[in-house]
């Protein structure tokens, strides 16, 4: 293991590759967590997603020893309302959110998805869209989260694209990990793990690409004197802020976001993302990105903003 400090004193702790042929459903815990893989759950219904994920990637796992930059002009952050918005819209989210039950808090949530071909709405500007998993942010004012950023500009028949994979605990910046290859149409596996729940100040991300088999993760500590509230878990479609200002969301067609699955403290219950409220974007008092609950463990964004022309 290796501790990095990046900008702004963020602590970020990486993993180096695992011992070859390294099993983690035959491994202790602690060899679990120093060869960079998520703890294995107790959970049976958890367990055998592991290990069927486990199964179909181990003959092409290839790890990453991440590197990172720290993005100041991008921020996801915390759902953002405007005073007179339904419960159900916001200007910057579109996607699924769930409440933890009374007493609980989230401690891990858990989310796979396609990385969208994003495409630009109109000529000469740039346009975002950021697909990501996260715990906070709804009624709190910090947000752990990772994900995959799109970016798209138009100028006659040229299309630029930018993709790249990042993780951020607002109210710190964007951090691009900048040596994961990411590629629209790749399958996303992720995972967020907290150390209790409330009152956590380090987290971990697991993040594969199911397609190509590169596979990472990292710990990383709180900014400042943030804690994890682990008021609520999200599968999420936003426009960031990018420059100081609300990004114009990218048609991105749709993302569906699957086994939405998010787990409490200190319980140990298990939230499917489907099964409460779903979230959609305005922008100029009209929807552009519709989020949809289409099953217990499924939520769709669809994109329903200005087609290209």
């Amino acid at each position: 293991m290796k501790q990095i400090m990046l900008e702004g004193g963020l602590k970020v702790v990486t993993f180096g590759p695992p011992a070859p042929n390294f099993n983690p459903l035959a491994a202790s815990p602690a060899e679990v967590e120093r060869n960079g893989f998520p703890p294995v759950p107790s959970d049976p219904h958890h367990r055998e997603r592991y290990q069927r994920v486990f199964n179909q990637l181990k003959n092409k796992l290839t790890h990453v020893e991440p590197t990172f930059r720290v993005n100041p002009d991008r921020i996801h952050g915390p759902r953002q309302r405007r005073p007179t918005d339904a419960t159900e819209t916001s200007t910057n989210w579109s996607g699924g959110v769930v409440y933890a039950p009374q007493g609980q808090s989230f401690k891990w949530i858990e989310g796979d998805w396609v990385v969208p071909d994003v495409d630009a709405p109109t000529q000469g500007q740039w346009y975002y869209c950021a697909s990501w998993i996260g715990i906070d942010g709804d009624g709190s004012g910090d947000v752990f989260q990772a994900g995959i950023e799109c970016e798209v500009f138009r100028s006659g028949n040229s299309i630029t694209r930018n993709i790249y994979p990042w993780w951020e605990w607002f109210p710190a910046y964007e951090v691009q990990i900048t040596n994961l290859g990411i590629s629209a149409g790749d399958m996303i596996t992720m995972i967020l793990c907290s150390t209790q729940g409330a009152g956590s100040t380090t987290g971990t991300v697991f993040f594969t690409n199911r397609t190509t088999g590169a596979s990472t993760s990292f710990a990383l500590s709180a900014p400042g004197n943030t804690k994890l509230i682990g008021n609520c878990a999200e599968w999420i479609v936003e426009a960031p802020t990018v420059g100081g200002g609300q990004s114009a969301i990218a048609d991105y067609g749709e993302v569906f976001f699957s086994v939405c699955e998010a787990v409490t403290a200190p319980s140990g219950t298990t939230v499917n993302g489907g099964s409460g409220n779903n979230i959609n974007m305005t922008a100029g008092g009209k929807v552009v990105s519709d989020g949809n609950l289409i099953t217990p463990t499924i939520v769709q964004c669809l994109y329903a903003g200005v087609l290209p022309s």
